[in-house]
């Protein structure tokens, strides 16, 4: 493709200041996605984007070109957009940012919506908007996407628009799969509101590890456990006890189970309650003391600690299958 040699000059001589706003916005950017755990991607426009992007003919000149430099947060879901939107406005000099929906679309529409700001970097001092050759000046775009949004752009973009001509069969498709993104962009937002709605199933597994969790709980509820033993993922936690039940055969024991472990810590004072060793070491001892789980057990590796050897020496010499640390 041939481009205008005025082009050509003006992408060369204000290339390097786009290179210098995408090396600090990238700086900032990533530092406050890997806070918050959201992923991070970026680019810097080619002349051949740009080429087309001036011929739409929605510009007047250079400088309301905003998205030389252009990156996108992608966060888990919907929720978290606002804290991106906040941070960007304290961070940068926000000239415009258009919500996902503010812009009117007919209820049968599905196409690109993502939330975007355009955006300067700050400056201490007042800066001349004449003046495109300055690092201030340059105006970049950041895009929020939901962790969906940001799988359909990518996954669809180039089958679509990268193709060698126009097909409506293709972009209709395109159109289908991003109403299914909508879709589970707001099953997840209304999420605690619509699970009431699904058809339960008894599955005994479920059932034996709500048991579990509820007991846990109530435990902590009534101060019966310390709450620095709180695990963090409840769910996690009932899962590897439970394993652990299987492994020992006993996962149809639950209620015993549970029974012996309230039964040892109602006994116990909080004061002596161990706080040096996992919940789960501690409801385990007091399985393998109540002779409930009988060691060693088949194919399961236990997380052995001098701190739980030293309150529990019976597991010293009744396992056999042990996790290592390769220090």
């Amino acid at each position: 493709m041939i481009y205008p040699s005025i082009l050509d000059r003006q992408y060369e001589q204000y290339l390097p200041f786009v290179e210098d706003v995408a090396l600090r916005v990238r700086q900032t950017m990533l530092n406050f996605c890997d806070t918050n755990g959201y992923a991070f991607t970026w680019r810097i426009k080619t002349i051949e984007s740009l080429a087309e992007k001036i011929e739409t003919g929605r510009f007047k000149k250079w400088s309301e070109l905003d998205d030389l430099f252009g990156c996108t947060v992608i966060i888990p879901n919907l929720s978290q957009e606002q804290q991106v939107i906040k941070f960007c406005q304290e961070t940068f000099q926000v000239a415009k940012t258009v919500k996902r929906g503010q812009n009117k679309k007919s209820p049968d529409t599905f196409k690109f919506d993502s939330t975007r700001i355009s955006a300067r970097l700050k400056s201490v001092e007042d800066t001349n908007i004449d003046n495109l050759l300055s690092s201030f000046n340059v105006m970049f775009e950041i895009q929020i996407k939901s962790a969906f949004e940001h799988a359909w752009a990518v996954s669809t973009h180039d089958l679509v628009y990268k193709s060698s001509g126009i097909d409506w069969k293709k972009l209709r498709l395109a159109a289908q799969i991003k109403a299914i993104v909508e879709q589970l962009d707001t099953m997840i937002l209304a999420f605690e509101q619509i699970s009431p709605y699904i058809q339960e199933s008894d599955y005994p597994e479920i059932k034996r590890k709500c048991q579990i969790a509820a007991a846990t709980l109530e435990l902590f509820e009534l101060n019966k456990i310390p709450e620095e033993l709180k695990p963090k993922d409840m769910t996690r936690f009932c899962d590897n006890l439970y394993g652990i039940l299987i492994s020992a055969k006993k996962e149809d024991k639950v209620q015993e189970v549970i029974k012996s472990i309230k039964t040892k810590i109602n006994e116990t004072p909080s004061k002596q309650i161990p706080r040096s060793i996992s919940l789960l070491q501690y409801f385990l001892a007091i399985l393998v003391e109540a002779e409930i789980i009988i060691l060693p057990l088949n194919k399961y590796y236990f997380h052995i600690t001098s701190e739980l050897l030293a309150l529990y020496p019976i597991f010293q010499d009744s396992v056999d299958l042990i996790f290592e640390y390769e220090l």
